[in-house]
């Protein structure tokens, strides 16, 4: 597959990267309760899951009564999901050219899926046109170093510190642009929707041991395995070190917990 762009590197990461994601599912599973919370009760209401990856924020909400349809651009997390989830609908999807029809949804979710897409406000904008009136977008993405997020500055403070950011790599959309609160109401705004909330999720990851910390890049992002995977060999091996050294800060008992709270947008569609 040629990668020309930011979407083509992320197709191809996700596509390769379906069957060791679950490393980093009980990190991004802490914000489904949440998410689904933000609907109130959930039974019986249409919801489409964009970026709906290995599932498991479908297969909850189809357990609580939702009619839910979860789609992805990579097959490969499809099948996935379908397999772990055999009676939810799940297909192939591209969450900026949506297939359904105008005003099909009570609700549309999305976790963590607009730090992946080349065009994430034409996703909202996407979003906005299935979603009946007076019905609800919300999404989730990673809060700031600056507000918490300590997993991401230490680890982008070991790639600053030891690395190289001047790379080869497709042109990629700002990873914090939609954690920051004026860019939420000027996408949102533009989209057409009217009224909007912002909530922290407190998130934790927790690793038994510090090579976990390594392996969750590897095995459970595109973007940033990209990026340690274009360094020299001796520049990854000494981000690789400056990791496994620096997370000793974080350990608590016999295991390691790195905060990663996440920020929850719940946004209404006018009546």
């Amino acid at each position: 597959m040629s990668i020309n762009t930011f979407r083509d590197l992320e197709h191809a990461g996700w596509l390769e990267r379906a069957s060791s994601y679950e490393v980093i599912a009980p990190v991004t599973r802490q914000a489904i309760g949440p998410i689904l919370a933000s609907f109130g009760d959930v039974r019986d209401l249409a919801l489409l899951e964009v970026a709906s990856g290995p599932g498991h924020l479908s297969g909850e909400a189809a357990g609580l009564g939702a009619d839910v349809h979860g789609v992805d651009f990579a097959k490969t997390m499809v099948d996935l999901a379908q397999s772990h989830y055999p009676s939810v609908k799940f297909s192939e999807g591209d969450a900026e050219n949506l297939r359904f029809e105008n005003q099909q949804f009570d609700g549309v979710i999305c976790a963590f899926g607009l730090l992946h897409l080349q065009n994430p406000d034409r996703a909202i904008e996407e979003a906005f046109r299935v979603l009946r009136n007076g019905g609800r977008y919300t999404y989730t993405v990673w809060c700031t170093p600056e507000n918490g997020g300590e997993f991401f500055g230490f680890l982008m403070g070991a790639i600053q510190t030891h690395g190289n950011l001047d790379l080869d790599l497709p042109v990629a959309p700002p990873f914090y642009r939609f954690a920051d609160p004026d860019e939420i109401e000027a996408a949102l705004t533009a989209a057409g929707f009217s009224r909007y909330e912002i909530d922290t999720i407190p998130v934790v990851w927790r690793g038994e041991q510090a090579q976990d910390a390594v392996d969750v890049i590897y095995k459970a992002t595109v973007r940033t395995k990209s990026i340690l995977e274009a360094q020299t060999e001796d520049a990854r091996a000494a981000i690789h070190e400056a990791i496994l050294s620096g997370v000793e800060a974080f350990r608590v008992d016999d295991h390691f917990e790195i905060a990663l709270p996440a920020l929850m947008v719940s946004a209404l569609k006018p009546k």
